[in-house]
This record gives C-alpha cells, sequence and structure tokens, in this order.
C-alpha cells in the first residue's frame, strides 16, 4: 500500500468527527428493537448478553486500536490486512468490508422505506418503495457530496439526536422500572447465552465503517485509538443501560415486543412513544449517512489500487471527495435494497462481519510483539462462527472465490498494459 492511494484527499476528520462517526456506525436503528431479542433469549438475564458482548467487542477494539494508529489509510481495514500480510490478502479483506458494509446499508435502507410505509397503503407499493429508496440515497449521496466536513458534521449533529434520544428513554423509563421485572425464575442455558451475545455483538460492531476514511483523519496515530475506545465506552454503557430500562419496565412483555423502547415510554405517557419512533428514523438515516462516508473511500481505493475502473478515484475539485466512489457505492446498496428484504440482506451481513474481524485481529497479532489480546478476540470470533450456517458460509465464500478470480484477472491484464507501455506506472 502507498501513500499515492490518499493523494488528493484532506485530512479533516478530527477525535470528536472519528468518535462520532464510529459512534452514529454502531448505533444503528436496530437498538431500538434488539432489547426485544434479547430478552427473548436470556429473559430478565438479558443484560448479561451487553456485558459479555462489551467484553469481546473490547478485545476487537483493542487489536483495531493497536494496528489502526501504524496503518492509518483510505480502506481502513483493507490496509491493516496488507500491511500485514500483502496485497492479495488486503484486496480480499476490502472486498469482504465492501461487500458486508453495502449488504448492511441495504438492510438499513429497506428497513427504513418498509417502516414508512406503514403511513399509507400507497406507499407499500413496489414502484413507490423503490422510488422512496432512490430519493433516500439521493439525500445521502447530495450530504456526502459537499465535502468530509459536511459528512461529518451532519453525523455530529445526528450522533447528538440519537443519543439525546436514547438518553431521554432511559430517564423517563427508570421512572416505571419494578423490581419484580428482574426476578431470574430460570437460569438461561448455555446455548442462550451464547446466542444472545452474538446478537449484542453485532449491535456492537460497525467501527470498521468509520474507519474506512482513515486517510482522512488528522494525526491519525493519536486519533484514531482515542475515538475507537471513546466510542466503544459510550455505546457499551448506553445499550446496556437500554437492556437493563427496557427489562425493567416490560417484564415478561419485553420479548414479544415489536417496539420495545417506544412501548416502555408509552407506559409513562402515550406521548412519547411518537418520540422514540422518530428517533428510530433519526438513527437509521445517520446510520447510513456515516456509512456512504467511510464504505464509498473503499471503492475510491480499489480505483487507485487498479482492481476497479480509474473512472472511480475522480476526486472533487471543490469538495475534495471522491464523488464518483460515493455515487457508485450508493447505487449498488439501493439495488440491493429494492430487491432484497432487511433480514436476508443483514444476515449475510452479519456473517461477513465475523470474518471481518478475524481479518483485522490477524493483523494486529502480525504488526505488533503483545499478542495475547488479539489472539483472544480471535479465538472468541472463531467460536461464534459455529452459530452460523453452512449455506450462510458458503454464499460469502462464493463472494470472496469470485473476488479472487477477479483480482487474478486484472492482475493479468495490468501486467500486460505495463509490457505494451514500460513507462506506465502500477497502480
Amino acid at each position: 500500500m502507498t501513500e499515492s492511494r490518499d493523494e488528493g484527499l484532506l485530512r479533516a476528520i478530527g477525535p470528536a468527527g472519528l468518535t462520532a462517526s464510529v459512534v452514529n456506525a454502531v448505533v444503528g436503528g436496530g437498538i431500538f428493537a434488539l432489547p426485544a431479542s434479547i430478552a427473548l433469549e436470556l429473559g430478565p438475564s438479558g443484560p448479561l448478553a451487553f456485558v459479555l458482548g462489551g467484553i469481546l467487542i473490547g478485545l476487537v477494539t483493542v487489536s483495531i486500536a493497536s494496528v489502526g494508529g501504524r496503518v492509518a489509510q483510505s480502506g481502513g481495514t483493507w490496509a491493516y490486512a496488507e500491511a500485514a500480510f500483502g496485497p492479495f490478502a488486503g484486496y480480499l479483506t476490502g472486498v469482504l468490508f465492501l461487500l458486508t458494509s453495502v449488504l448492511a446499508s441495504a438492510s438499513l435502507a429497506a428497513g427504513l422505506v418498509d417502516s414508512v410505509s406503514g403511513l399509507h397503503p400507497m406507499l407499500a407499493r413496489p414502484e413507490m418503495r423503490v422510488a422512496e429508496l432512490v430519493l433516500l440515497y439521493a439525500v445521502l449521496v447530495g450530504v456526502n457530496l459537499r465535502g468530509v466536513r459536511a459528512g461529518t458534521g451532519v453525523i455530529s449533529g445526528l450522533a447528538v439526536i440519537k443519543f439525546l434520544a436514547l438518553l431521554l428513554f432511559v430517564v423517563l423509563g427508570v421512572s416505571v422500572v419494578r423490581a419484580e421485572n428482574f426476578v431470574v425464575r430460570e437460569l438461561p442455558t448455555a446455548a442462550h447465552v451464547g446466542r444472545s451475545t452474538i446478537l449484542a455483538l453485532f449491535a456492537l460492531c460497525g467501527m470498521e465503517t468509520a474507519l474506512g476514511a482513515s486517510g482522512e483523519v488528522r494525526d491519525p496515530a493519536r486519533t484514531i485509538p482515542r475515538a475507537l475506545f471513546a466510542a466503544t465506552v459510550l455505546v457499551v454503557l448506553t445499550y446496556l443501560a437500554i437492556q437493563v430500562v427496557a427489562q425493567g419496565v416490560l417484564g415478561s412483555e419485553l420479548a414479544s415486543a415489536t417496539a420495545p423502547l417506544a412501548d416502555s415510554v408509552a407506559r409513562v405517557s402515550p406521548g412519547w412513544k411518537s418520540v422514540i419512533l422518530g428517533a428510530g428514523a433519526v438513527s437509521m438515516a445517520g446510520w447510513l449517512v456515516g456509512d456512504l462516508l467511510g464504505t464509498s473511500r473503499m471503492v475510491f481505493a480499489f480505483g487507485r489500487m487498479g482492481v476497479l475502473p480509474r473512472f472511480v478515484t475522480a476526486v472533487s475539485e471543490k469538495s475534495r471527495v471522491p464523488s464518483r466512489a460515493v455515487i457508485c457505492y450508493a447505487a449498488i446498496a439501493c439495488v440491493l435494497a429494492a430487491f432484497g428484504t432487511f433480514t436476508t440482506l443483514a444476515v449475510l451481513s452479519s456473517v461477513g462481519t465475523i470474518l471481518l474481524y478475524l481479518s483485522c485481529c490477524g493483523a494486529a497479532c502480525a504488526l505488533q510483539e503483545r499478542r495475547i489480546v488479539p489472539l483472544l478476540a480471535i479465538a472468541a470470533l472463531l467460536a461464534m462462527l459455529f452459530s452460523c450456517t453452512s449455506a450462510e458460509l458458503l454464499s460469502i465464500g462464493a463472494v470472496m472465490a469470485a473476488a479472487g478470480v477477479w483480482y487474478w484477472m486484472t492482475s493479468r491484464w495490468r501486467r500486460a498494459a505495463r509490457m505494451t507501455d514500460p513507462g506506465k506506472r502500477s497502480p
């Protein structure tokens, strides 16, 4: 990997901006429904899932932070694997990151427009759904094309709104918490604990999306570790508090709630339910803005590498943003959202995330002498793979195999081009 990958980009993202980006990438719309899924597995012991998930994501965070400060270029996780294992491994990690991110973006966008369709029957029509998705991504692209400062500014603003809403939920909910809702009548099995921890971990994932714009981070050796630690602690404590309050308010009803946070605050006052539902929509929109900011830089980096057409490497002279990369990524996500469902896309994205974190932790082992934490993270992530179905693993594997063939083909084309024009530089 060379510095040319980031040529023309502006290092303007500071600690506050990157922390907000990481928080926004992690806290998506899922937190507004997740407490019910956790309660279905563990019941009153639900908060334990976030304790265990927080420990595991903490191991991954330490591993990524240790390598993130050393290798701070556009591509984030791809850059880490490339520095540790070489260009091909970096490329495959980049493909994995891009795949999981675009699936997650499409999944959340599909969930957002599907929730809106409930407001009026006409909005549920297929053509209207597609129109809503196109409009949604057009707005997201417009925000990002204004520049990295504009993108992080919107992200910071939405992250503040989102966290104020979640804190409001905690403050309001505490007043109606009942102690009897925490009584554990039956200890959960190891299988239920494992499944709930996986759910919590997936809810805590997402830091890698914001790190896709590492080539635009100011003083990365200091900014990246600080931002990762601050964001991780803030998110884990917030999620833990939300699970505790939701369990304390709804009790056994939490497991069957379709909108657990909204249903909880409705016990305080019915009017607050609409506020929390609106906050869920803001949360989804904010996550999509941050994802487009971070992951589109992977498309840009692939173009600089020569794997994708040079067309995607164009940088706007005015905003210094890789505009074509932003548009291409948004278009792919929009198409996937139009033809897929929230559940199908989300499951595939989650499987890929486990493999992605394995690559990051492996890079941390290779690039530093202190390997205890990365090795612990690797062991835990490998254990999680046993919860994935063979079909899910084969689906991701098939995409990765095709990506490997494409890399081989484009490498041959690049070598042929250099032989035809010896003076041409390798990307």
